[in-house]
């Protein structure tokens, strides 16, 4: 009698696992997400780190704040892929008029909040994406610290969508690949971070910034540095069509490199609060373009942190009387890299200064440029 009963029940547990998986797919579908659906309460950082490697593997995070123990690993060909939120225009205003710039700001419905852990995220590998997240509360400060550290990953990966704040050190570390369409602000909470990586994002090999917004940040905005090395598969460290203001130290830093740079259709203003560098600063590097930025002072209008529209007017870069717009110098130490192929063309500066034109820096086309 019991074999009989045994027999029975397993096609209706059958039944039931479908029925179930078939929910959860359903489910996941609503949003346009298939995968491996992670629903609020859920312990989001154990489902991915016990997710089989080998298998790419798509994690559909449905809508709500978790919090993340521990650093979710992501595999090769995985992709973390949160409940999309909504976009709002960055504009720019100008004798009361606001004009939308290129970059729209993402305002996740997806919250991952560090509770004692170094890191949130950390990708291994290649194919590996992250979008429509916020992050925040990593409590790293030293190497490989940071929201996302990508120092695993390879110029496949890619990070959009995102809004990264409020971290003890940088918000993406050792990046590679490509960050797009994201919002940083408020990383580098940790004195500790400045000056070894406090920055919104760090590479030391190139990557590529698109139409990002990086603001009120403590250390750099956007940052390549220790050699900033050649990676075949990216053009160059290329930062374009983004927004880049109100930063302690440099808007935009390429640093101790013979590869290439390219930072062009940029707006940045304000940066150099807290220590004299410019909105774009170039160090013992070569091989860089600067063109068509605009820098200067100049008014803002955007959702703040608590998601209500704000218009914030800035200085021009490196307050109140230094306004060095772009900085290209060499420290002259042998164990750095020359100075030199530093192109900075058709600039509008707007009263700003470049530092300083001629010898290994051309300028070419720049317009009302300032002085001292």
């Amino acid at each position: 009698m019991l074999r009989r009963r045994f027999i029975l029940l397993v096609p209706l547990l059958a039944l039931f696992a479908f029925v179930a998986m078939t929910e959860e797919r359903t489910e996941a579908a609503t949003w346009g997400c298939t995968g491996k659906d992670i629903k609020l309460g859920n312990d989001i950082d154990n489902i991915i780190n016990n997710d089989p490697s080998g298998t790419p593997t798509t994690f559909c995070v449905d809508a709500g704040t978790y919090q993340v123990s521990a650093p979710a690993i992501l595999k090769a060909g995985d992709k973390l892929i949160g409940q999309p939120g909504t976009t709002n225009p960055v504009q720019k205003c100008t004798g009361g008029t606001c004009v939308n710039t290129k970059v729209l700001q993402p305002i996740p419905v997806v919250k991952l909040v560090g509770s004692g852990t170094a890191n949130l995220l950390r990708a291994r590998g290649r194919n590996i994406s992250i979008s429509w997240v916020d992050l925040s509360r990593a409590s790293g400060t030293g190497t490989g610290s940071g929201a996302i550290t990508a120092g695993s990953a390879d110029s496949t990966f890619e990070v959009a969508f995102a809004r990264i704040h409020n971290n003890a050190s940088l918000g993406i570390s050792n990046m590679k690949g490509t960050v797009r369409d994201s919002e940083f602000f408020s990383n580098s909470e940790q004195q500790s971070s400045l000056g070894f990586n406090g920055s919104a994002v760090k590479g030391i090999t190139e990557y590529e910034a698109a139409r990002v917004f990086v603001h009120d940040e403590q250390g750099n905005g956007l940052w390549c540095d220790v050699g900033c090395s050649d990676d075949p598969a990216m053009a160059a460290f290329h930062v374009y069509d983004s927004v880049v203001i109100n930063n302690g130290r440099g808007g935009i830093r390429y640093e101790n490199s013979s590869s290439t740079a390219w930072f062009e259709n940029n707006e940045v203003h304000g940066n150099g609060r807290t220590e004299r560098r410019g909105g774009i600063d170039i160090r013992d590097s070569q091989n860089a373009t600067v063109k068509s930025n605009v820098f200067g002072g100049a008014t803002f209008r955007f959702k703040n942190p608590e998601n209500n529209t704000v218009t914030m007017t800035y200085p021009p870069n490196v307050p109140p009387n230094e306004r060095i717009g772009i900085r290209a110098t060499d420290s002259g130490r042998s164990d750095r890299t020359d100075l030199k192929n530093v192109k900075v063309l058709d600039n509008m500066m707007n009263n700003e200064r470049i530092v300083t034109c001629g010898g290994p820096v051309m300028c070419s086309g720049n317009t009302n440029i300032g002085s001292r």
